[in-house]
């Protein structure tokens, strides 16, 4: 019985939507490096106090840009360079944008079921609400002087290779404005290799069990996400369209629509409901009829299934009723006669006989009767 449970709920799209998994080990990786300095970017909005600030930062010396904007329209957000941006409402018309593309500037959207889709951009923001708070401790709106000053000791701030964005930026020391031997290439290569080497370390400390196994997904399978359970929702059903390696792509399906937009996503994210219906066939037919297919419906009689043996007994007849007037002729009904018994014929002739002669008496009464002359002669009841 509990096995059977077992294989009944691993069957349930309804469990599956709203089963919960313990924390496992997420395997981290980065993309490839930038060939050079000053052609890599994010860009974010921080809001606070009621005011949005563009934050755009360079990714290999981490030299960040901020200003004020009026609101998240398109018109008030078009950063210089920008290669990477989440895909929020207002940044996703940025990539048919006919300005940007005359500057020769491209826009990468992050994955939208990547939970890290922008993480350079998220340790900008993550950043400059220190400095903020650091510079203006209560919840009044920043002034234009509070920005630039906060952004300024942010990007004067010491990294891990002893030197800060702005000395990496402009290759000068920012006390002496001496010129610093700083290789591009050599900087771009140690970022990188510092990042893979700890990645292992990261893994581990975020979770000590082990990964998911890969699952066996093949085109059109429903699937899940496993971080697309929420406390207050259930998990959304997802169809596989194309498969790239170790990469997916799913579609939503929202009740009974599916929708247009495809999402990208690691196999290793996303797991399906197994299904356990057995199709139980007919012990009658063979299975060669099972494996035959055909568009008519013409049929030989041989091919056709026998007919059942196993039916129940024909239904006999219920035995004459004999009505009798007499008492004395229920008396002899057992004892066996030579003669047939044609009582049941008589009775029948004797009351259609009776019935006709009813109602001729009625039809005669009604003919003998004649309109009253007076109203005395009405009966009342």
């Amino acid at each position: 019985m509990p096995k059977a449970a077992e294989q009944a709920s691993d069957s349930c799209h309804t469990c599956a939507s709203l089963k919960r998994f313990p924390k496992s080990l997420v395997e981290q990786s980065s993309e490839d490096p930038p060939d050079l300095v000053g052609i890599s970017y994010v860009a974010d909005v921080l809001k606070r106090n009621r005011q949005l600030i563009m934050v755009v930062r360079e990714t290999v010396t981490s030299y960040t840009s901020t200003c004020f904007i009026k609101d998240e329209k398109l018109a008030f957000k078009r950063p210089s360079v920008v290669v990477r941006v989440d895909p929020a409402p207002g940044f996703r018309p940025l990539c048919d944008d006919s300005y940007l593309k005359k500057l020769n500037i491209s826009i990468e959207i992050g994955r939208v079921r990547n939970q890290n889709k922008n993480p350079v951009a998220d340790k900008a923001i993550a950043g400059l609400e220190d400095e903020l708070l650091r510079e203006e401790r209560d919840d009044s709106p920043l002034s234009e002087n509070t920005l630039v000053i906060a952004t300024t000791r942010h990007n004067s701030r010491l990294r891990q290779r002893g030197l800060s964005s702005r000395e990496l930026w402009t290759q000068r020391s920012q006390f002496t404005h001496e010129q610093l031997p700083i290789s591009d290439m050599n900087l771009i290569r140690e970022q990188h290799e510092a990042r893979n080497k700890n990645y292992g370390f990261s893994e581990i400390s975020k979770c000590s069990r082990p990964g998911r196994p890969i699952p066996d997904i093949s085109i059109g399978d429903l699937v899940y996400l496993y971080t697309d359970r929420s406390k207050t929702q259930s998990r959304d059903r997802y169809l596989v369209v194309a498969r790239d390696g170790e990469w997916c792509f799913i579609k939503k399906i929202s009740v009974n629509q599916l929708r247009a937009s495809s999402y990208k996503v690691k196999l290793s994210e996303c797991y399906k409901v197994l299904n356990t219906i057995s199709v139980h066939r007919n012990p009658r037919y063979s299975q060669n009829e099972y494996n035959k297919e055909s568009d008519c419906d013409d049929y030989d009689e041989d091919s056709l299934p026998g007919p059942i043996c196993d039916l129940p007994p024909a239904r006999a007849e219920p035995p004459p009723i004999l009505i009798c007037e007499n008492i004395d002729d229920v008396e002899n009904l057992d004892e066996p006669t030579g003669q047939p018994d044609n009582s049941l014929e008589r009775d029948l002739t004797h009351s259609k006989s009776s019935n006709e002669q009813d109602n001729k008496r009625v039809l005669r009464k009604r003919s003998e009767l004649k309109t009253p002359a007076r109203f005395k002669d009405f009966i009342a009841f």
